[in-house]
């Protein structure tokens, strides 16, 4: 049993990434190398940080006022069983709410999926499933194109999930944040296409590194 999930980034607490506060974890690792994902830097599954299942779980426990956890990358189902383990972990200790990132549809999985992949979305409160298509970018909730499902998988985020769509599908948003090394972070869906790229260009103008 795989007790190590390889990630690229995990940043706390988020906003911009799913319902209230949120620790989120982007896994390393994507077998569909999407023409403009924003964090191309993920796709190699031999890079990123490898760090146990405890370690993690510590972390997110230690985490202060968040609801819950996001699951983004890379591509989470391609570690499914660690993320099981991981959530199974956490609600030992703790109830947390899981949403999850995926380039595979809903169905895909539930039919041709793996054992671990389909146990992985028990797990699961809240799906985005589909690649995302730079073709059809759009300004949307959690989202970045409209070919993707914003998918309730319990009734956890029923309420939530209608309220803001009530108040308009629309982004998030994104947070800055900025580092001592003079690098800045952001995070979230960008309503704009080729948001990185147009960011990046003004701020190495400046002298400024970007992550994401």
């Amino acid at each position: 049993m795989t007790t190590n999930l390889q990630i690229f980034r995990r940043q706390s607490t988020v906003q911009v990434l799913g319902p209230g506060q949120r620790a989120v974890l982007w896994v390393q690792g994507c077998p569909f190398a999407c023409p403009g994902c924003i964090v191309p830097e993920s796709w190699d599954a031999r890079g990123g940080e490898t760090l146990t299942i405890q370690e993690l779980a510590h972390w997110i426990l230690a985490q202060p006022d968040i609801e819950g956890i996001t699951f983004s990358g890379g591509e989470p189902m391609m570690q499914a069983d660690p993320l099981i383990q991981l959530i199974d972990t956490l609600r030992q200790q703790r109830e947390r709410g899981v949403m999850c990132y995926t380039g595979y549809r809903l169905e895909t999985l539930q039919q041709q999926g793996t054992d671990a992949q389909r146990q992985l979305l028990q797990r699961l409160d809240l799906l985005v499933d589909g690649q995302y298509r730079q073709e059809e970018h759009d300004n949307l909730l959690w989202r970045g194109s409209r070919n993707q499902r914003l998918l309730l998988l319990t009734s956890r985020y029923q309420a939530t999930v209608t309220q803001q769509l009530a108040q308009g599908d629309n982004s998030a948003g994104l947070s800055f944040v900025s580092a001592t090394s003079g690098e800045v972070y952001f995070t979230g869906v960008p309503a704009i296409a080729a948001f990185r790229q147009q960011f990046e260009t003004e701020m190495q103008q400046r002298g400024i590194r970007i992550r994401v």
